[in-house]
């Protein structure tokens, strides 16, 4: 039985989640998946919700959809999307109890805590985004996809493949299916693109950059840098300006973040996979929890020291660096 499928019998409320400062892949998902099953079963109540906060361009994509912040998770169905862990959806995280019924549908790294508690665990790291998945769990079902959805599913592929550039030959087919159903594709990408007089985003590059930390191991530069926001893409930027592999982090209000990004070279000639390799085990270390993709990945922690939890990040680089060469 696929998801939709199973989803039919749902009668009480269905609540979509996606993680902490949610992204445009996490709310361009959330959209697609509700009006799918809302096309599946119209009479039923279908929230969607996130922790804490949306990031600034994905604010942009929900101007007319009520999102929830903090929402009761007390619903006969949770759908948590782009969340490979469950401290990603925190502070809610030990309120998942009080759901009925579980779906986790990701393209992170698998994770043990998240498939426990689910009745459906659709995970593909293979993927480019987790509106890819979504894309394909509704074709498959043989529902149609509405105008919005459509263009939401293009927008977070396109944020999530870093413009293409992470995409697989699935990716582009799915992206041309898409253009070719009549996706806007000017606008999907002015929605991707932050406004270019993004202050905060540019203040926060520059300080990454005046604060960068370099190491050199085995002919490859490894950066370390600090942050108060925008660690993903301040680490972008630092791998603009030529390190193979950077770490950005940031602690505020006692919890701590660090974004890790990867040149493909590197990732290559190491075998290293970020989400596999380093940030689980950099997320343990400060008492947290880490994953996510090969080329980009994170860490988030609710109590660790950001200062050991960079050192932990370049430690296990390094060792898995060595490891490989000798």
């Amino acid at each position: 039985m696929d998801f939709f499928e199973w989803a039919r019998g749902i009668q009480g409320k269905v609540l979509i989640l996606s993680h902490q400062n949610a992204d445009l892949d996490a709310v361009c998902s959330s959209i697609a998946m509700k009006d799918a099953l809302g096309a599946i079963n119209p009479e039923i109540e279908i929230v969607i919700g996130v922790p804490g906060s949306i990031s600034k361009n994905a604010k942009r994509m929900v101007d007319d959809f009520e999102i929830q912040i903090n929402p009761s998770l007390d619903v006969e169905l949770l759908v948590i999307l782009d969340s490979s862990t469950l401290e990603q959806i925190s502070p809610l995280d030990g309120d998942v109890k009080l759901a009925k019924h579980v779906a986790v549908i990701d393209h992170h790294a698998p994770h043990q805590e998240t498939q426990e508690i689910s009745d459906f665990y659709i995970v593909d790291d293979s993927a480019s985004s987790t509106a890819e998945l979504v894309f394909e769990l509704i074709v498959g079902a043989g529902i149609e996809i509405s105008e919005r959805s459509r263009l939401a599913i293009l927008v977070g592929i396109l944020a999530d493949s870093a413009r293409l550039r992470l995409a697989t030959s699935k990716t582009i087919q799915i992206f041309a299916r898409l253009l070719e159903s009549g996706v806007d594709y000017q606008k999907a990408l002015l929605l991707v693109e932050l406004p270019e007089d993004d202050i905060s985003a540019k203040i926060a590059c520059l300080k990454a950059a005046s604060r960068m930390k370099i190491h050199k191991i085995d002919g490859w530069i490894l950066v370390t840098t600090k942050v108060n926001s925008f660690e993903a893409k301040s680490a972008n930027g630092i791998i603009a300006l030529g390190a193979d592999c950077v770490f950005v982090g940031s602690a505020t209000k006692g919890e701590v973040q660090i974004s890790a990004r990867a040149r493909q070279n590197f990732l290559k000639e190491t075998g290293i996979s970020l989400g596999r390799d380093v940030m689980p085990a950099a997320g343990e270390s400060v008492g947290g929890s880490g994953g996510g993709h090969k080329e980009a990945a994170g860490v988030k922690s609710k109590s660790g020291n950001l200062e050991s939890g960079l050192a932990e990040c370049v430690k296990i680089t390094e060792g898995l660096i060595k490891r490989r060469k000798g």
